[in-house]
Formats: C-alpha cells, sequence, structure tokens
C-alpha cells in the first residue's frame, strides 16, 4: 500500500484550491482520476480540502499510488471561475519537494556527495567524499543517487565512519562506481 502524501498550502478562506503536481524526473503530471502519473493526464488538477479547524488551510493526502523517489513540484491555485483554468486562476505558491521512500520530504537540510573508488566499495558500503557530516546527521537519513546506474536509488544510512564511509540497511542493485552523485536527506 502507498504511504500518505500529504500537501497543503494557505488561502483565503472559503476558496476552491488545486494543485498540480509534476514529477520533475519526467515532467509527467500527477491525474486526479487514478492516483498515477501521466505525460498528459486527462484530469490534472487534483482539489484540495480546507481543514475544518485551521481555516484558510487546505489540504492533501494522496495515497492512491506510490509515488516513484525522485524531486516532485507542485503548483497551488486558487480557482476563480467553474473550473480549473491555470492560465487565469491565481497561483498562489509553487512548492519543490522531494519523496524518499515514497513520503514527502519538504524544507528538508541535506548534503550532496560523491562516490570516492575504494576498493571496500560495495552494495551496502560505500566510501565517500563527505568531509564535514557527523555520525549523528548522517544515521537514520537516506541516500538518494541522482547520477550513474543506481540513479532515483534509495536506502536508509546505517552507518558513518569518521574515513567518510557510508553503510546503508538494504543492499543497492549494484556497487555504486566513483564519481556517482548521491545525495543525504536528513528527515
Amino acid at each position: 500500500m502507498a504511504n500518505v502524501k500529504k500537501l497543503w498550502t494557505k488561502t483565503t478562506t472559503g476558496s476552491t484550491v488545486y494543485v498540480i503536481v509534476r514529477r520533475e524526473l519526467d515532467s509527467y503530471l500527477l491525474n486526479d482520476a487514478g492516483g498515477d502519473f501521466a505525460s498528459s493526464p486527462a484530469d490534472p488538477y487534483v482539489s484540495l480540502t480546507e481543514n475544518t479547524v485551521i481555516k484558510s488551510l487546505y489540504e492533501l493526502s494522496e495515497s492512491r499510488v506510490a509515488w516513484e523517489p525522485g524531486q516532485y513540484k507542485s503548483f497551488f491555485y486558487r480557482q476563480v471561475g467553474g473550473s480549473p483554468v491555470p492560465a487565469s486562476d491565481t497561483l498562489l505558491e509553487v512548492t519543490d519537494f522531494y519523496v524518499v521512500g515514497d513520503r514527502v520530504v519538504v524544507n528538508f537540510p541535506y548534503e550532496y556527495g560523491k562516490v570516492v573508488t575504494h576498493a571496500s566499495n560495495g552494495a551496502n558500503i560505500f566510501k565517500t567524499d563527505l568531509l564535514n557530516p557527523t555520525t549523528d546527521y548522517c544515521v537514520g537519513s537516506f541516500v538518494k543517487f541522482v547520477s550513474g546506474d543506481l540513479i532515483e536509488q534509495v536506502r536508509r544510512v546505517t552507518s558513518f565512519s569518521s574515513s567518510a564511509f557510508i553503510t546503508v540497511a538494504t543492499s543497492f542493485t549494484a556497487t555504486p562506481a566513483g564519481d556517482d552523485e548521491f545525495f543525504l536527506v536528513n528527515q
């Protein structure tokens, strides 16, 4: 079962609010009809509901389909007419977020790094060029590859050594290659 992804925005109470969600990897849009992503969905306008207690807070809880790990962008609109028309509706905000383990991560701290070629590298441990992160920061965070053969693969970090080795809980599908790029997402 897919995890619940929550998105929200704020605007005038009593508004009709919708969001268009774009997956940045392929520019596919969230299809409101089935919760999947498509290049040209029939209905890319996903309605938000005003919170019953916190007025002016509009929310979306989406869990119909698991989302691929990666970067997403949400475009929140306040509808001015009878149906959604992004060209004339009021754009409220645009938010970048990441999906890690089918969960939305917004406004997170992260570290960018590269794999360093080393004889001890394997599918669940690899040397990095990270210099400053602490063990407390790294352990429990997620490593996500953004280049190379492991692109878009995400794993939870179980240890980070003083010699800059990362160990993950579940092995990647292959050994990370030298100069493969990744980031650490600390939730």
